[in-house]
């Protein structure tokens, strides 16, 4: 690259070439720039998705698992209503 003082002392047409590399250049910056940004609101965009599915998802397991212990607790009533009337069936024989 050319110093400051070094681009006043280059042909007209040296400085036009300069000046075309570096429109390219910054053309290609703008470039990469937008492709980045959409990359970076797509990524957000996502990520906002996924918090929502894990909010979702932690609801539907506490509910789960509330019916869970509530299945557990009804299965252990039946299971000692089980023996009580079996026990009476043996009383009754």
């Amino acid at each position: 690259m050319y110093a400051d003082d070094e681009l006043g002392q280059l042909s007209e047409e040296e400085k036009k070439r300069k000046f075309r590399a570096l429109q390219m250049q910054i053309i290609m910056l703008e470039s990469d720039n937008r492709k980045i940004v959409n990359e970076k609101n797509l990524l957000e965009a996502e990520m906002r998705k996924l918090k929502t599915d894990q909010e979702r998802i932690k609801i539907e397991l506490t509910n789960r698992k509330q019916r869970f212990d509530k299945i557990g607790f009804r299965l252990t009533q039946n299971e000692e209503e089980l023996k009580k009337m079996k026990k009476k069936l043996n009383l009754v024989r």
